[in-house]
């Protein structure tokens, strides 16, 4: 039994990664329409800089949070500008979404390669003082990474909720979703909004990367698994349903966790795809219901 008290534990810590990596990719698709297939990516990307700042400087993984995070939002902005910006000028969301999908595909190369001159193709992990260490509650063990990784996750998500409902650009965001054209009218600068908002969205894609590399070893070309992980997290939550992100992501991990101690590790990306599977055919619109932003 304690074993699979164990393995339940571990799955909520690993569900909580998930619900991170997939904050910034649903924050992009709720918004803007635009589905970002290079998020993952963008994920490998903030965890090398971490990986950086730790080889170079010396800076702890989860200390480096704030420099990651400026480098990963000034970089969101210019891949707006460069990449998704002219799409808003698509005539619906079904061409947007489309669109969308190529352009970023396209960029995954580019970011593949340029990460691969930068670091090499190797694999790379981070060594900390803590790293392998655990923390011992009623007999189950949970790792420092791990419980480190779940604090940044439910302190992200509560930030990211607060500004979605709490702040003058959360209600500004919200108004483009609903419609941007009158938004527009309204006085709001929805250019603006989009900007700062694919900013945010890489930004939270580089504080995943950050937990995932003081966990995982990365490598240049590791971005498309937690690509999928993402997507199967969104679609649990819900298409623009970004208060749930987090709760689906735990859920995928006890599903996953539970799957392994009757199938194994080998497949534990199957289970992810089966859970994916099963949801679109019962309940395309996500295990939850959906709610406006900030509602």
């Amino acid at each position: 039994m304690e074993i699979v008290f164990q393995t339940m534990a571990n799955g909520l810590l690993v569900g909580a990664l998930y619900g991170l990596v997939a904050l910034g990719f649903a924050l992009l698709m709720g918004v803007m329409k635009f589905l970002n297939t290079a998020h993952g990516t963008f994920i490998v990307l903030g965890g090398y800089l971490s990986y950086w700042l730790l080889d170079l400087w010396g800076i702890d993984p989860f200390l480096s949070l704030p420099l990651v995070v400026m480098a990963m939002f000034l970089i969101g902005i210019i891949f707006y500008k460069l990449a998704l910006s002219p799409l808003l000028k698509l005539p619906n969301i079904g061409m947007r979404i489309n669109t969308s999908m190529l352009i970023t595909f396209g960029s995954i190369w580019v970011l593949d390669n340029t990460m691969t001159v930068l670091w090499t193709p190797d694999v790379r992990s981070i060594m900390t003082s803590y790293t392998g260490q655990t923390l011992k509650f009623f007999g189950i063990r949970f790792s420092l990474t791990g419980l480190g990784g779940l604090g940044v996750a439910v302190f992200v998500a509560l930030a990211l909720y607060f500004i979605l409902s709490g702040t003058y650009f959360g209600k500004h965001i919200r108004a483009a979703t609903q419609d941007a054209v009158a938004a527009s009218l309204c006085g709001i600068n929805v250019q603006r909004t989009y900007l700062f908002s694919c900013g945010i969205a890489i930004a939270l894609a580089g504080v995943a990367g950050i937990v995932v590399v003081s966990s995982y070893s990365i490598s240049s070309t590791a971005g498309i698994g937690w690509l999928s992980s993402a997507f199967v997290v969104m679609v649990l939550a819900g298409e623009g349903n970004i208060n749930a992100i987090i709760p689906a992501g735990m859920i995928l991990g006890l599903i996953e966790s539970a799957g392994l101690l009757v199938v194994g590790v080998s497949y534990r990306q199957a289970i992810a795809l089966i859970v994916f599977i099963i949801v679109l055919m019962i309940k395309p619109q996500g295990l939850f219901s959906k709610r406006e932003y900030g509602s």
